[in-house]
């Protein structure tokens, strides 16, 4: 017992940028002192929970988890600052000018956990002040129940209130906490690191303690994990701040004490001083119980809704039942009838109809309000339970796509259907799923953003060094090997000689071992390498529950939009049996969206692409000649001379192109071989003569390769007798390229195999085919809804091939070199871009005939609001004559001297007659004219109109503009246009030179944007330099 302690008050790194202790470092430290129990009380929020636990559990150590909370100093909802004291005590008063105090609080069993969570949720939602999540007295006496509490660490109320000099108060805090907590679960904490503001108040706390019989704790405020840490902490503090280490006015902790002292110093410092204090961290230990129910993975799917007399699982028949009607009027197929029996089967015994139900709800929503939806994407294009109820619309049985890679019967996990929506119109289902389950059982998903290598070593150069330190930072970042993948190599393995990639950073580490300062930098940076920076929101994970989230997470609300977020990630959710469903916003599916709608304005042909046939000659020699910049998936330079190599005739072609447009294949050529079999260059050779006819159904779509992952399955089906269960298993396992587990799965293969009656020799050739290609072969069923998206796409192209260029061109508004590949596309397909027009433009680029017309929300300056104005007059009151017609026209909020500047300048009112450079003398008086006199008839001044009611002939005289004759030259003129456009449309400043330049050079800058040019090839371009990046490399 005397040699015994629990550290209670801890803080990970999930008090973003103020602890700098990672989970499982100090658990390892923790192990190495011997301790059995310890806690974790982050600023403000429980988002590590999880993870603590987790860890605690592999460790064996008992987790103590709470929260250092943020309490207000009057009510949660009450936004104004609050202090206690005079005006000369700021120092001493209420933290954050008025907005807090602190207070520690663990859990004692599974119920305080979980109100934990509730506490830490509601003071998110409610109690927002600044950065603070604050909690007050009502609610934490709503949530008291199995929590155990402290007076918490100096800025604590009865602290607060002893430092001012509040004796009384102090005592009336005290009395109060002890009262809603309970005689037996409130403490005092005390601690010490040297501070005069810890000893100021410890002679008050102990008499409180006695007056009110209120027992003793220790702790030490841990932030980091080790003594040695204690720079790296200093230096995460100025990180969080933007302070350097070398200004005194930086926020600091005092000294190097905020670590994990061991059992021996931290009784060595205290029983002596307050005897029983370390002894009552034991008895708090000893209290606390397994949290063990809170972690506990159980059934929290939506309840859905079903009418009276049926259950989840008799709905979801009839469902499926009505769906296959529709899509078959004269009678599901006898196969299909099959197939679907066997599936629900299988849903209901693994308990799932309910995920179902939920999804096909979803997507039966977006399809109503006119929401375009993916055909399928993952696995979840194999089942044809989800193609009946419209979650996937590609049919799995003539594609051969196998339900167990979806949803195995033989291992049991939670099927995982991600969605695909229209990008544009993606938030608007987060919104209805919010409303449909409940906004307290929907929430969006957490994410953590960590302090990556880079950004390690220039925070670290940054707090040391201050703006010299980014010339040192930059040599060594520039030092580091080449990112592979996006990633660097971590900082820690720059010196770690077993660390992969330790070879190839050998210029750094030069740097480092001659380099002092570079030293310094590095040294810091590993210790600020890997914590996390800060809380972010998952692109697309949602997850819902059947019950109050709060009751079973923590979430917390973002600022800017009071969106609820989980407080763990999308793993930590699932563990407990939370759903989550991902809601992927699919750019391609709003291009899809606006050429159709295209189609119907400019052909008057309303486009149903579900009903379009897979075979259509235009698409496939389109596909041939490798024309399929825009088309999605397909529009790399590299993937277009493969298609123009494989010479596509079907949609199968299109599904193999995807599942072998990667590393892995493209690593052995497989893309290549597939192209040169398909077009008869290449010997179709059996793996093994015993198996050519057995396999050779399985291989014929591919050509004798194995390209998908289906295909092992159904191989292992075949020759060894395995379920289609087992040989997902088969093919999970040859995956793992786990030494033991690959021997497990081929004794198994061999073996049933060999009851088949093969050879040995054909089932070692057979073995070692299969297994490289298992590596790296390919979902068929993801890429057969992606591959149907593709040919949608193609078609457009092909067949609409103005109202699909215009759609793409709107979906890359932002994105200037992709318009300029995509309007040089269309000068190719002979496709004129006509310029922005303020009679002919809509909002978005539109077809005209043939052509194409620019949008008007593409002009820079130029809203949304702006553009709805522009429309709505048009619409309301005629095609616009004049510019003073415009003027007389527009509404005033769109009518403004910024806009109507952008629209001059990228040539909107050329069809009026008015030269630009005339307007642009004139539109600001003009502007300010008009705004003024509207604004006069608006407030009553005087009615502009008279008893004419507004004739617009009265109209055209108040506002008429004498617009000079006056035009920039051209050159000018064309650059003003890019600069609104962000291309140049109307004409381009070399068409007079064209020939020329194509004389000299052998390669366009589009080709080179567009990727058709070879890595390492040397070529000659032409072009204007518009603007010069100044680039240093090694």
């Amino acid at each position: 017992m005397t040699d015994s302690f629990v550290h209670l008050h801890n803080h990970t790194e999930y008090s973003m940028l103020d602890g700098a202790a990672k989970v499982s470092p100090l658990f390892a430290e923790a192990k190495r002192l011997g301790m059995t129990a310890i806690g974790m009380t982050d600023h403000g929020n429980m988002f590590g929970a999880s993870e603590f636990y987790n860890t605690a559990v592999k460790n064996d150590i008992k987790p103590i988890i709470g929260i250092e909370a943020y309490i207000a100093p009057a009510s949660r909802f009450d936004t104004k600052r609050v202090t206690w004291g005079t005006r000369d005590q700021k120092d001493d008063d209420v933290s954050g000018s008025g907005a807090y105090t602190h207070m520690t609080m663990v859990a004692a069993n599974a119920t305080g956990l979980r109100n934990l969570f509730k506490l830490s949720s509601l003071a998110s939602i409610e109690g927002q002040l600044g950065k603070w999540s604050r909690m007050d007295v009502d609610l934490i006496a709503q949530y008291a129940e199995g929590i155990i509490a402290t007076t918490g660490c100096p800025s604590g109320e009865v602290q607060t209130r002893l430092r001012l000099g509040h004796e009384r108060e102090a005592l009336e805090a005290a009395a109060k906490w002890q009262e809603i907590f309970g005689p037996e679960n409130f403490y005092l904490e005390l601690m010490e690191h040297g501070l005069e503001i810890e000893r100021r108040v410890r002679d008050g706390l102990l008499e409180i303690g006695r007056t009110l019989g209120i027992k003793p704790i220790v702790t030490n405020d841990c932030h980091y994990v080790t003594k040695d840490h204690a720079a790296s902490h200093e230096a995460l503090l100025c990180v969080q701040t933007g302070k350097t280490l070398s200004d005194p006015t930086r926020f600091k902790f005092d000294g190097d004490g905020y670590y994990l002292k061991s059992a021996e110093e931290m009784r060595a410092q205290w029983d002596s001083v307050v005897p029983g204090a370390c002894d009552n961290t034991l008895g708090i230990g000893e209290r606390v119980e397994s949290y063990a129910d809170v972690f506990t993975h159980r059934d929290r799917m939506p309840i859905f809704p079903v009418p009276e007399g049926d259950s989840q699982e008799t709905w979801l028949r009839k469902e499926v039942a009505a769906g296959l009607a529709r899509r078959f009027p004269d009678g599901a197929p006898e196969e299909y009838r099959r197939r679907a029996e066997y599936e629900l089967g299988v849903i209901i015994q693994m308990g799932f109809p309910a995920y179902f139900l939920v999804v096909g709800d979803l997507i039966r929503h977006a399809l109503e309000v006119g929401i375009r939806v993916g055909p399928g994407r993952g696995s979840a294009a194999g089942s044809l339970v989800a193609w009946a109820l419209g979650i996937t619309n590609i049919d799995p049985i003539p594609h051969g796509l196998l339900f167990e890679r979806f949803l195995n019967p033989e291992r049991v996990s939670m099927p995982d259907i991600d969605i695909d929506f229209d990008d544009r119109r993606r938030g608007e289902m987060v919104r209805y799923a919010t409303e449909r389950w409940g906004s307290e059982k929907v929430a969006q998903v957490i994410t953590f953003g960590t302090i990556k290598t880079k950004a390690a070593i220039k925070d670290s150069a940054r707090v040391q060094f201050g703006q010299p330190g980014f010339a040192i930072a930059d040599r060594i970042t520039k030092a580091l090997p080449p990112p592979i993948m996006a990633k660097d190599i971590p900082v820690s393995g720059i010196m770690d000689e077993s660390h992969e990639r330790y070879a190839e950073a050998s210029e750094v580490r030069t740097l480092i071992e001659t380099d002092p300062d570079v030293k310094k930098i590095f040294d810091t940076a590993l210790g600020l390498e890997g914590l996390i920076r800060n809380a972010g929101v998952h692109a697309c994970a949602v997850i819902m529950s059947s019950e109050p989230l709060t009751d079973a997470i923590p979430v917390w609300k973002r600022a800017q939009d009071g969106a609820i977020i989980t407080g763990w990630d999308y793993p930590s959710c699932e563990a407990i049996g939370l759903l989550k469903m991902d809601f992927l916003g699919l750019r391609n599916l709003t291009v899809i969206g606006d050429a159709i709608e295209n189609i119907k304005l400019n052909r008057g042909i309303d486009l149903d692409l579900d009903k379009l046939p897979l075979e259509d000659d235009k698409t496939y020699e389109l596909l041939a000649r490798g024309d399929t910049l825009g088309v999605f998936q397909l529009d790399g330079g590299a993937m277009r001379e493969l298609l123009k190599m494989m010479q596509p005739t079907g949609f199968e072609d299109i599904v193999a192109v995807l599942a072998l447009y990667r590393p892995g294949p493209m690593g052995v050529n497989a893309h290549t071989d597939y192209a040169k079999r398909k077009n008869g260059l290449q010997q179709i050779k059996p793996i093994h003569p015993e198996l050519e006819e057995p396999l050779k159904e399985i291989l014929a779509e591919t050509y004798g390769l194995i390209v998908y992952q289906e295909q092992i399955m159904q191989i292992a089906q075949k020759v060894a007798g395995y379920s289609l269960g087992q040989a997902d298993l088969l093919r999970r396992a040859m995956g793992k390229k786990k030494k033991e587990i690959l021997d497990e799965a081929y004794d198994g293969f061999a073996e049933g195999m060999r009851s088949n009656g093969f050879s040995q020799a054909a089932i070692t050739a057979l073995w070692d085919t299969v297994l490289p290609f298992a590596g790296y072969a390919f979902n068929k069923s993801h890429a057969a809804g992606y591959g149907l998206v593709s040919f949608w796409t193609a078609y457009l192209k092909a067949n609409f091939p103005a109202e699909y260029m215009a759609g793409l061109l709107t979906s890359v508004g932002d994105d200037k070199d992709k318009a300029a590949i995509y309007l040089a596309d269309c000068r190719k397909l002979g496709i004129t871009v006509l310029p922005p027009d303020v009679n002919e433009s809509q909002r978005n680029f539109a077809a005209v005939g043939a052509d194409i017309r620019f949008g008007l929300a593409a002009i820079r300056n130029v809203g949304t609001g702006v553009v709805s104005s522009i429309l709505a007059a048009r619409e309301e009151k005629g095609k616009f004559t004049t510019f003073s017609d415009y003027l007389g026209k527009i509404d005033v909020t769109a009518c403004n001297k910024k806009v109507t500047e952008s629209l001059i300048k990228a040539g909107a009112f050329d069809s009026l007659g008015h030269p630009r450079k005339g307007l642009f003398l004139v539109h600001g008086d003009a502007v300010e004219s008009v705004i003024g006199t509207k604004k006069a008839e608006a407030i009553g001044q005087f009615d502009l109109f008279g008893d004419a009611g507004g004739a617009d002939e009265t109209m055209a005289e108040v506002f008429a503009v004498k617009v000079p004759d006056e035009e920039w030259e051209s050159k000018h003129k064309l650059a003003l246009e890019r600069e609104m456009l962000g291309l140049y449309v109307s004409d381009h400043p070399l068409a007079g030179v064209a020939h020329a330049i194509a004389a000299q050079t052998d390669t366009s800058i589009t080709s080179l944007l567009e990727g058709s040019v070879p890595d390492g090839a040397q070529i000659t371009i032409g072009g204007i330099i518009s603007s010069v990046n100044r680039r240093v490399n090694k």
